[in-house]
C-alpha cells in the first residue's frame, strides 16, 4: 500500500469500531483504539502496519530491510538469536484462503512482470505456473512471501548486527512441520506460531512420534541459551555464515556454501539484482505486499487492471 491507503485503511478499521475519527489527530484515534475491547480488534481482521512516511510513522526507512542492514542493536545487548520458520507465510495463507478471488498464479506472474526486470526468474525459482491450481499456486507465492519476508528480515537484521563485532548473534531456523494445522498438509510445513507453541510445550501428548525429537531438541537449546547462555550454533559472520535448522530428527548446522545454495539465498541474490540493498524492500512491497494487498475486494481491482493488460500485451504480441 502507500502512505495514502494505509492512512485510508487505519481510519476505516478505526470507523468499524465506532471511533470518531473526523477532525482528530491520529495520535489520538490510535489512542481509543487502543482502549478498544480486545475481541473487537480480533473481529476486525486487520493485518498489518501502517507504513512510513505516515503520520503514524514519520521516518521513510524506518520499517525497511534496507534500514535494518545499516542499523546496529542497541550497545547494551551481549548475544541474541535471530529465528525465522520455513513457512511463517502461513498467515498469509490463512488470510487469503478465505478470500474469493481466482487466477492466482496469472495474477501474481501479471504483477512480477509488470514491476520486476527478470520477472521470469522469480516465477522459475519457485516453479508459479499457470497450470497450477489456485490451493497450490497460493502455497508457493506464500513461500516466497516466508523467504523474503521473513528469513530476508532476519538476515537483514544479521547485516545489521555485524557491524557490532561484540555482539554475538545466532542465527536460527525452525523445520518442524506443524501436526496440527488444517489448511496445509499436517507435518509438512513449519508454519507461523507452531515454533512458540512447541516450546512452550502445551500439546506434548498431542505431539506425533516422527517429531518429539526434533520439538524436544529445540526446546533444550532455546532454554539453555536463554537461562546460560549457551549458544545454539556459531556466531554468524558475513564472511562466514552459520546457520542451525531444527527439524524432526534435532538440529543441523549448515555450513556457508550449504546455506548460499539455499533456495532463501538465491531469491536474496535475486532481490539484489532487482534494486541492489534497497532490492528486498522493492520486492516485499511492489510484488508481494501488493500482491496479498489485493486479495481484499476493495484492492482488487488494481490486481485485475494489470493482469487485463498484460492478457493484452501478449495477445498483441507484446508480453514477455
Amino acid at each position: 500500500m502507500t502512505p495514502k491507503q494505509h492512512h485510508e485503511e487505519f481510519l476505516y478499521q478505526a470507523k468499524k469500531l465506532g471511533i470518531q475519527t473526523q477532525g482528530r489527530s491520529m495520535r489520538d484515534i490510535a489512542l481509543e483504539l487502543i482502549d478498544a475491547p480486545i475481541d473487537a480488534i480480533r473481529d476486525l481482521e486487520y493485518c498489518g502496519a501502517p507504513c512510513s512516511p505516515s503520520e503514524l510513522m514519520p521516518d521513510a526507512d524506518w520499517a525497511t530491510m534496507k534500514h535494518a542492514r545499516l542499523t546496529s542493536p542497541n550497545s547494551w545487548l551481549e548475544s541474541q538469536i535471530l529465528c525465522s520458520s520455513t513457512y511463517d507465510g502461513s498467515m498469509s495463507h490463512l488470510v487469503a484462503t478465505g478470500q474469493e478471488r481466482t487466477q492466482l498464479s496469472s495474477i501474481f506472474a501479471a504483477i512480477c512482470r509488470a514491476r520486476l526486470k527478470n520477472p521470469q526468474q522469480l516465477l522459475d525459482m519457485y516453479e508459479i505456473s499457470p497450470a497450477d491450481t489456485d490451493d497450490l499456486a497460493l502455497q508457493k507465492i506464500c513461500q516466497v512471501v516466508t523467504d523474503l519476508g521473513f528469513y530476508g528480515a532476519a538476515l537483514s537484521s544479521l547485516l545489521g548486527s555485524a557491524a557490532n563485532e561484540a555482539i554475538c548473534t545466532y542465527h536460527v531456523l525452525y523445520d518442524i512441520g506443524n501436526p496440527f494445522t488444517q489448511l496445509l498438509e499436517a507435518g509438512r510445513f513449519a508454519t507461523h506460531t507452531w515454533d512458540i507453541v512447541s516450546l512452550l510445550g502445551a500439546y506434548d501428548d498431542m505431539v506425533p512420534t516422527e517429531c518429539q525429537r526434533g520439538v524436544s531438541e529445540w526446546r533444550k537449546a532455546i532454554l539453555a541459551y536463554c537461562y546460560t547462555g549457551q549458544p545454539p550454533c556459531k556466531p554468524w559472520q558475513p564472511s562466514a555464515q552459520s546457520l542451525v535448522v531444527f527439524g524432526n530428527n534435532g538440529p543441523e548446522c549448515l555450513s556457508h556454501e550449504q546455506i548460499s545454495q539455499s533456495r532463501q539465498e538465491r531469491l536474496l541474490r535475486f532481490a539484489e539484482q532487482e534494486g541492489r540493498e534497497s532490492g528486498c524492500d522493492l520486492l516485499w512491497e511492489q510484488v508481494i505486499r501488493f500482491f496479498l494487498k489485493t486479495g481484499n475486494p476493495r484492492y482488487s481491482h488494481e490486481a485485475l487492471e494489470i493482469l487485463e493488460k498484460h492478457n493484452q500485451d501478449s495477445h498483441n504480441g507484446l508480453g514477455t
